[in-house]
C-alpha cells in the first residue's frame, strides 16, 4: 500500500489531467465504434475502469477527514445496486439484466467520481490550471470542426433537421460539454492580456461550432454566458462611476446583436429552429408560450410526454419497484416496451432509480450544495464564471438532459464543483 501511495502522490496529477484531456479522444471513439464497427465501445471500458479503480481508492487510499462517509455511501450504493438486480430479475427477467445495470452505473458515475476527485484533490493537495481546461475545450473543437471542413463528421440528427456534430456520437453531450466549460473559457478571454489573435481564434472556433451542432443549447450558453458577464461588469462600473467603459460596452452590443440577427439565420441552429417551427404550425413565438402542447414539443422537444408516460408507468409499478426504481426499459415484456428516456435529469435519476436511488444522489449533493454555496459568495470575476458554469449545469439538466447520467459530460460536472470546492483553478491565466 506504501508503494502504491508513493506512486500516486508521484503521478496523480499526471494522471488525472491525462484522463481529462482524454475524454474527446474516448467520446469520438465511441462515434467510431457504434457508426462504423458495431462494436462495444473501448471509451465505456476505459470509464468503467476508471470508475472501479476509484472505488478502490475510496475504500483502500483515502485518507481525507470524508472517508467513512464515502465508504458508507459506497457500500449503500453497491446494496443498492445488487437489491435492484434482484428487482429487475423478480419484475422482469435475467435478459435485461445487462442493459439495466449498464444504464444503472452511468446515472451513479456522476457522484462516485465526483466524491473520488474531491478526496483525491485534498489528500495530495492537487490543483487543475486553466490551460487544462483551455487545451479540452480546444480538443473538441478540432473534432468538430476538421469533420465540418472535411465533411467527414457525422449528422447531429438522423433526419429532417440539419447540423454537424464532428466525429463525435452524441450533439447532446458535446453540445453540453462545451456549454458547462464555457465559463472557464471567457476566464480566459478576460483575464489573459496577451495572445490576442490566440482568443481570437478561439472565439471565432467556439461560435462556429456551436452554431454547426444544430442544437439550441451551445448558442442559448454562448447568451447566457454573455449577459452574465455582461451584468457583472456593468454591476462593477457603475459602483465605480466607469461611464467610458459603460457606453462602449453599450456599443459593442448593439454591433455584436446587429452582427448576430445577420449571420445566425445562416446558421444550422437557425434553420432547425425554423423547420420545427414549421413542423409544428405556428407563426408567432409568443404563442410558445401560451401553449402547453408548443411547450412541450417546441422548448421540451416532448420530453414532458416522455415525462408523463414514464409517471404512468411508475405508478402501476409494484411497491419494490416504486422504492429502487422501474428501471430503464418500462413495460418489459409487453407490447408497449420501451427504452425511451425521459432526457430530463432529475426526473430520470427518480423514476429509473426509485426513491433509494434519489435519496442516495441527494446523500453526496446536499452536503456538497452548502459548501459550494458558501466558495461561491465572493463576487467577483472568477466567481461570477463558475456561477454561470454551475448555472448551465442546472437548467441544462432540466431542458436537455444528458448531464448528471452521462458519463462523458458528468465526469466534467464533478471536475467544476472539485475546481469549485478546493479552492479554484491553480491560476486564472497561465
Amino acid at each position: 500500500m506504501k508503494k502504491i501511495n508513493k506512486f500516486l502522490e508521484k503521478y496523480i496529477k499526471k494522471i488525472i489531467i491525462i484522463y481529462i484531456y482524454a475524454q474527446p479522444l474516448l467520446d469520438v471513439s465511441a462515434a467510431i465504434s457504434t457508426n462504423y464497427l458495431n462494436i462495444p465501445t473501448i471509451s465505456s471500458i476505459i470509464r468503467l475502469i476508471f470508475l472501479m479503480l476509484s472505488i478502490l481508492y475510496l475504500i483502500f487510499i483515502d485518507k481525507t477527514k470524508n472517508k467513512k462517509q464515502n465508504i458508507l455511501f459506497i457500500i449503500l450504493l453497491i446494496t443498492y445496486i445488487i437489491t435492484f438486480s434482484i428487482s429487475t430479475i423478480i419484475y422482469k427477467e435475467p435478459q435485461a439484466l445487462t442493459y439495466e445495470l449498464k444504464n444503472t452505473i452511468n446515472t451513479f458515475y456522476f457522484p462516485v467520481i465526483l466524491i473520488t476527485l474531491l478526496s483525491i484533490f485534498e489528500q495530495y493537495n492537487l490543483k487543475i490550471k486553466l490551460k487544462n481546461i483551455i487545451i479540452t475545450y480546444i480538443i473538441y473543437l478540432i473534432f468538430i470542426i476538421i469533420p465540418n471542413i472535411t465533411n467527414t463528421g457525422f449528422n447531429s440528427y438522423w433526419h429532417s433537421k440539419q447540423g454537424n456534430v464532428g466525429w463525435f456520437l452524441s450533439a447532446n453531450a458535446v453540445g453540453n460539454t462545451l456549454s458547462i466549460l464555457l465559463p472557464f473559457i471567457t476566464i480566459y478571454i478576460i483575464k489573459n492580456k496577451t495572445n490576442i489573435i490566440k482568443k481570437i481564434i478561439i472565439t471565432i472556433s467556439i461560435l462556429y461550432a456551436s452554431a454547426s451542432i444544430g442544437t439550441k443549447v451551445p448558442i442559448l450558453s454562448i447568451g447566457i454566458c454573455t449577459i452574465g458577464t455582461l451584468i457583472y461588469y456593468l454591476i462593477e462600473w457603475i459602483k465605480n462611476k466607469k461611464y467610458k467603459q459603460i457606453t462602449l460596452t453599450i456599443i459593442t452590443t448593439i454591433i455584436i446583436t446587429i452582427t448576430s440577427i445577420i449571420i445566425i439565420p445562416k446558421t444550422a441552429f437557425y434553420k432547425n429552429i425554423q423547420i420545427h417551427k414549421n413542423y409544428l404550425g405556428f407563426n408567432n413565438y409568443l404563442e410558445v408560450i401560451t401553449n402547453y402542447k408548443l411547450i412541450d414539443h417546441f422548448i421540451f422537444s416532448q420530453r414532458l410526454t416522455f415525462l408523463k408516460n414514464t409517471n404512468e408507468t411508475y405508478k402501476q409499478a409494484h411497491l419494490p419497484e416504486k422504492i429502487l426504481g422501474i428501471g430503464y426499459i418500462e413495460n418489459y415484456g409487453t407490447d408497449q416496451t420501451s427504452t425511451k428516456t425521459i432526457e430530463i435529469d432529475y426526473f430520470e435519476i427518480f423514476y429509473r432509480n426509485g426513491i433509494i436511488g434519489t435519496l442516495l444522489y441527494l446523500y453526496i449533493l446536499i452536503p456538497l450544495s452548502k459548501k459550494l454555496i458558501n466558495k461561491l459568495k465572493k463576487h467577483n470575476l472568477i466567481n461570477t464564471q463558475y456561477k454561470l458554469s454551475i448555472l448551465l449545469i442546472l437548467l441544462l439538466a432540466l431542458f436537455s438532459g444528458h448531464i448528471l447520467v452521462t458519463p462523458a459530460v458528468s465526469i466534467f460536472v464533478a471536475l467544476i464543483i472539485t475546481i469549485i470546492l478546493q479552492g479554484g483553478l491553480y491560476e486564472e491565466v497561465n
